[in-house]
């Protein structure tokens, strides 16, 4: 008799919903289901106490493991899931070397630290895109994204933009201030 579908698991890419993703990935834990969810680990400071932050590397997306076939229903259907990622009938498997490659740069566990930030406050000139040659003020940074967030005169008028931090003119890398946690202060 011929197999008609596979019964491999593969890594596949699902939806989540915003403010969700700690009660997704419990539930998904309870059903033996795969997981892997790589974030990024910062200080920040609010009103003078500094805190650690996780902010997923993937803002509304994590990646799981599982027979597409016999468990389509109960991932789609587990609370925190918005959905599986599709094309119509099409169910994209992400390659296992690239959840291999994540893991990597993450670790088994998908948490990484960022050991550097720039400062609020800051001026910064822009090496690179249609603002290059431009100086501005950082406002934040978006340590997900790898930008930062800042006021640019432009036109006469102040702009708020995000640029990425690959953009930053190398001489102003000394912004980058090592991040020291609550026991360094």
């Amino acid at each position: 008799m011929e197999k008609r579908w596979s019964e491999e698991s593969l890594w596949y890419c699902l939806s989540i919903h915003p403010k969700k993703e700690k009660i997704a990935v419990e539930n998904l834990k309870k059903e033996n289901i795969e997981i892997y969810f790589p974030q990024l680990c910062y200080s920040k400071t609010r009103g003078g106490k500094v805190s650690r932050v996780l902010e997923p590397l993937f803002p509304g997306y994590l990646f799981a493991k599982f027979n597409l076939y016999s468990k389509l229903i109960l991932v789609r259907s587990t609370k925190g899931i918005k959905t599986v990622v599709h094309f119509g009938f099409n169910y994209p498997i992400i390659p296992e070397c690239f959840i291999q490659e994540l893991k990597m740069h993450f670790g088994a566990e998908g948490i990484k630290t960022v050991q550097k930030r720039i400062e609020v406050g800051s001026s910064i000139t822009i090496a690179k895109g249609p603002f290059q040659g431009f100086s501005c003020i950082v406002q934040g940074y978006v340590p997900a994204k790898e930008r930062v967030r800042v006021l640019l005169e432009w036109l006469g008028r102040t702009v708020r933009t995000e640029i990425g931090i690959k953009e930053i003119e190398l001489n102003d890398l000394t912004l980058f201030k090592k991040d020291l946690g609550p026991s360094d202060h």
